[in-house]
């Protein structure tokens, strides 16, 4: 059945009655998917039906005088003759699958081919989306998508105010960070993990996080107390875990919940 699309259920079945030119009340629909409001434009979708006219059934044909109804007889109790079944034939048996297909390089070519073009297109409207809540918030950018992997993705923030993007000690660029994230796994691809930067913000606050995970040692050493540092993404939370794994002084393991988790860098003994 033909799909159609609407912002609720009852405007796609009108969107069917007129496309089909019969009455709404003479349709036979089913519906595909529920429409959802979603939360500030994230997760929001329209209500898909599948709609046919209702068929009505045919009177059967009268037989014509030179074609006389005929009736079949039933069969005798005492009848000789085994009676007629109907017999089916046999199904083709499905195509073997060999071992080792799903490891066919053409096979992985392919779905990696596709989820590229599922995070591209959807990183597509992720930069509709960051264009509008940058333009709410009374700043001029111009998000570019510079680079694109299966299941990640990196968005260029370029602006004449790189500050109010990244806001105070990166509290707004990381925000929207996590909120695309979220955009992603609702547009077609899910587990996709969004960097947003804006002015090489990324690769300067990587060397600030090298400097303080060597302070932080230099600390723990002296002092023979564990550093508590402030909370920050799982990224920088990843790079200063490994910063310091190979350290014969101290250890380091993360603390409370998100978004509030932090590092600890504290003795190894």
């Amino acid at each position: 059945m033909p799909i159609y699309t609407g912002k609720t259920i009852a405007i796609a079945k009108q969107a069917a009655a007129t496309a089909l030119g019969v009455p709404t009340d003479q349709l036979t629909i089913k519906v595909i998917q529920e429409p959802r409001n979603g939360f500030l434009g994230i997760g929001r979708r329209a209500a898909k039906i599948s709609a046919e006219p209702v068929v009505k059934n045919k009177p059967a044909a009268k037989p014509t005088p030179d074609q006389p109804a005929t009736t079949s007889a039933p069969a005798s109790a005492h009848s000789t003759t085994a009676p007629r079944f109907a017999t089916s034939q046999p199904t083709a048996a499905p195509t073997d699958v060999k071992d080792g297909d799903e490891l066919d390089p053409a096979v992985i070519k392919a779905h990696h081919a596709a989820n590229i073009s599922k995070v591209r297109n959807a990183g597509d409207q992720l930069v509709e989306y960051l264009q509008g809540i940058f333009k709410d918030l009374g700043v001029e950018t111009a998000p570019t998508i510079t680079q694109v992997e299966a299941h990640a993705i990196t968005v260029d923030v370029k602006t004449p105010a790189p500050g109010r993007v990244i806001g105070r000690h990166g509290q707004r660029i990381n925000a929207l960070e996590q909120l695309s994230n979220v955009f992603m796994n609702y547009h077609g691809a899910p587990k996709t993990v969004v960097m947003l930067d804006t002015a090489d913000y990324r690769e300067r606050r990587r060397q600030v996080l090298h400097d303080l995970a060597q302070r932080a040692e230099t600390e723990v050493v002296a002092s023979g107390q564990a550093v508590f540092l402030d909370p920050m993404p799982a990224r920088e939370r990843k790079q200063l875990h490994k910063e310091l794994e190979n350290n014969a002084h101290v250890k380091t393991y993360s603390h409370g919940r998100e978004p509030y988790r932090s590092v600890v860098v504290a003795p190894q003994n």
